[in-house]
């Protein structure tokens, strides 16, 4: 959040001592960014878990649906900060993937370079979005990890609902931006629609419900597992995370001749 300073002696040379201010932060156990970095894991501070349940992991189900967290002000800022963040990646990914569509029809490979432009260009991105987000939020940046996070006891019901209600806004507002950028409602995004003529409704929930499946496993097994932290470290999840989008991406972009790949948001 904001930093705030504890007035002190100004050192010689004009500069305060590194140990003279604070930096607030917010206790979070759901954080794909930093993950477990902002966590609680000593007994000493119950007074902060009687506040925020989910500054530790595996929160009890009875404080996970307590609604006084609808009161505190630093979760609504989180939640702001995750639907700005969700507005911004989806509307730079919308974007280039739009670009990257028209080039479909152009090219001797079909959909097979665009989808490997596109699932690089996650592959890059979404960390960095990540790591803006992280220290705030969590950088979530997607409805379904944070609905995994709510079930996997890494975040409250309150905190849950504020999440996923921002990124859908911010989804929204880009979709709005989108529009506006290419002064038409008449584009194509891939991973937004398919080819009822080739690809049956029933193959497409499969294709989209497994490549969704791994996504939230694989983002579990290396960002969000606290056990994870002794072995990667609180910055080298989002990286992971990242390849993980970048692999399904490309994979389910060409795979199967009517899909365009799965819905990432």
């Amino acid at each position: 959040m904001a930093s705030s300073f504890v007035p002190q002696e100004e050192a010689p040379g004009g500069r305060f001592p590194s140990d003279r201010y604070h930096v607030a932060s917010t206790h979070f156990a759901g954080r794909i960014g930093a993950n477990q970095e902002f966590s609680i894991r000593t007994p000493a501070d119950a007074d902060v878990l009687e506040k925020t349940p989910d500054a530790a992991p595996l929160v009890p189900w009875k404080q996970m649906v307590n609604v006084r967290q609808f009161m505190q002000m630093d979760i609504w800022k989180s939640a702001f900060v995750e639907g700005v963040g969700t507005l911004l990646f989806v509307y730079f990914t919308c974007f280039l993937a739009v670009g990257l569509a028209a080039m479909v029809n152009h090219l001797v490979t079909g959909p097979v370079v665009p989808s490997l432009i596109g699932g690089l260009l996650n592959t890059i991105t979404l960390p960095i979005f990540i790591f803006a987000a992280g220290p705030v939020s969590g950088g979530h940046l997607n409805p379904t990890i944070t609905i995994a996070t709510f079930f996997a006891r890494l975040s409250t019901f309150p905190r849950s609902i504020l999440y996923v209600g921002f990124q859908i806004l911010g989804a929204t507002l880009a979709g709005l931006l989108l529009r506006a950028s290419f002064d038409t409602q008449s584009f194509t995004v891939p991973g937004c629609i398919i080819d009822t003529r080739k690809v049956s409704q029933g193959s497409a929930f499969v294709i989209e419900f497994v490549t969704d499946f791994v996504l939230i496993f694989l983002s579990f097994g290396v960002g969000l597992d606290p056990r994870q932290r002794q072995v990667f470290g609180p910055a080298l999840g989002p990286i992971f995370v990242g390849l993980v989008l970048g692999i399904t991406t490309f994979g389910s972009g060409y795979s199967r001749d009517g899909y365009s790949g799965f819905c990432k948001y």
